[in-house]
């Protein structure tokens, strides 16, 4: 399912280039699964209203960790491909990352999809896993977006800390991004302009590893900065990630409301959503 021969010839350059990319590392690889598995993966994509979707002042997404919902490609995609032995070996080469570990819980991950007005504000992720002693290293997408344009907007930003400089990748048709995820690795996507009915279709997988990306112990919530243009944003950001900092802290399982994916169909009804934050 998985162009496995286009990775392993080329190692070596896409180490130079995740290494060398800027703003902060990351790779993209046009091609990445096999023609026919990602045109059959677009073809049975869920529709918006049939996955769990956020709204709120930091993000227009649906974002659905239970794939055990949708065809069963995306199943063999995810737990037999992107979590494979040869796929993380072949990513720990690229980023010199050692030690990956695949989550099968699917924290914030599983398929993710945006429809007209759909948009992610830059933020930097959760620091850690929900339920297990790990930190968030790596970003994995899959866009499945064939008939996709410029002006249909939805481009990936990756920013500075300062927010002065960015990259933008369009989310076309059988595109694999991967970049780090750390402190200072600021992302989010442009406001998706779709008025002919299409939706901006991803699939996406975090990895991670007992070890922190600097060696230190630490933990932060996914927190939201805004634009040079986006003046309300810039304002009420900051206060927002303080509250849901301060509302971490005092909780004594600080991640408990993350849905996470389970075989076991009998899932925890306690778990009120999926937002990662």
């Amino acid at each position: 399912m998985i162009n496995y021969e286009l990775l392993e010839r080329n190692i070596d350059k896409y180490a130079r280039s995740f290494q060398e990319a800027k703003p902060h590392n990351h790779l993209i690889i046009d091609g990445f699964l096999e023609p026919d598995i990602a045109m059959q993966a677009y073809q049975v994509f869920p529709k918006m209203e049939e996955m769990d979707t956020l709204k709120d002042i930091r993000q227009y997404k649906a974002q659905d960790p239970d794939i055990s919902k949708f065809n069963f490609i995306f199943s063999e995609i995810i737990f037999e491909h992107l979590q494979s032995p040869r796929l993380l070996k072949i990513l720990s080469q690229i980023t010199d990352i050692p030690n990956l570990k695949a989550d099968p819980k699917l924290y914030a991950s599983g398929l993710a999809q945006g429809a007209n007005g759909s948009f992610l504000n830059v933020h930097i992720d959760n620091s850690s896993h929900p339920v297990e002693l790990w930190y968030r290293r790596l970003n994995l997408l899959v866009y499945l977006n064939p008939y996709w344009t410029e002006e249909k907007g939805g481009h990936l930003e990756l920013w500075t800390p300062d927010m002065s400089e960015s990259v933008a990748i369009l989310p076309i048709f059988n595109r694999m991004l991967i970049f780090a995820t750390d402190k200072q690795s600021w992302h989010g996507h442009r406001q998706v302009i779709t008025p002919d009915g299409d939706t901006r279709k991803s699939i996406n997988i975090y990895y991670f590893t007992e070890e922190s990306p600097d060696g230190t112990n630490y933990y932060h919530v996914t927190s939201f900065r805004g634009r040079k243009n986006e003046v309300m944003n810039k304002v009420l950001y900051p206060v927002d990630n303080l509250v849901r900092t301060i509302a971490r802290q005092i909780r004594p399982k600080k991640d408990s409301h993350a849905v996470l994916f389970e075989t076991d169909k009998s899932k925890d009804e306690n778990s009120i959503d999926n937002r990662d934050d």
